[in-house]
């Protein structure tokens, strides 16, 4: 059984299902990340050439860390979907995955419209039926409904090990100096915990399944939000 996680840029797969990658890799499954772009020029001071140097070293020891491969594409920031499009789709050929998760399009980062939309478009010329996952990033908020979750507490502290490997996370934690821009820690160690409440488990994952079900086999479940 195969998982593909994918991303606008480097972190972007790892924020939004890098609990379930752990859980799914731990299960036997092969998992790859999927990096559309470095998002080489998100760095405050460095270059983008130094910059993009660092990302790669930290995409590969994440997904070390949670037990998956990685790849990125090639492309440069700013992402466009055409460019990225048919290698995304040799790439699912070949893997040939039966869940794949990506962005939401309801976001106000253009990239990550674009990585939705790479991704659709990816699938229909590769001919693939999987199940499509929308994962939960504090980009991507607008529409995005929580309908499946994922129990998360076995892989958690994986997974913050994981996205500490990147410096744009470890700058967002609190003991931090710096302004770290969009609050990773903050959102997504608190989103764990919330959205176990919110389904009924200790920590949870959450995605957005579309006119699906969710596949089981990697422990999704559909709960009502207790009210």
């Amino acid at each position: 059984m195969n998982l593909v996680i994918v991303g606008a840029h480097a972190l972007d797969a790892e924020l939004m299902a890098g609990c379930l990658a752990a859980a799914a890799a731990d299960a036997g499954w092969s998992v790859l990340l999927i990096h559309l772009t470095l998002g080489e020029r998100g760095h405050p001071q460095k270059s983008v050439g130094e910059f993009s140097v660092q990302l790669h070293g930290e995409m590969s020891a994440a997904a070390a860390a949670l037990g998956c491969q990685a790849r990125w594409s090639g492309a440069p920031a700013p992402l466009r979907s055409v460019e990225v499009a048919p290698r995304l789709a040799e790439w699912l050929v070949e893997f040939k995955p039966q869940v794949v998760v990506t962005h939401w399009k309801g976001s106000w980062h253009p990239s990550h419209r674009q990585a939705h939309d790479a991704t659709l478009h990816a699938l229909a010329d590769s001919g693939l039926h999987p199940t499509v996952a929308f994962g939960e990033n504090c980009e991507d908020l607008t529409g995005f409904d929580a309908t499946h979750f994922v129990p998360v507490a076995h892989v958690r502290h994986r997974w913050l090990q994981a996205v500490r490997c990147y410096e744009l996370f470890r700058r967002s934690e609190p003991d931090h100096t710096s302004d770290p821009g969009i609050p990773y820690w903050a959102y997504y160690t608190a989103a764990l915990r919330v959205r176990g409440q919110q389904s009924g488990l200790e920590y949870a994952q959450a995605f957005m399944v579309v006119g699906q079900s969710g596949p089981t086999e990697l422990g999704f479940v559909s709960r009502p939000v207790i009210g």
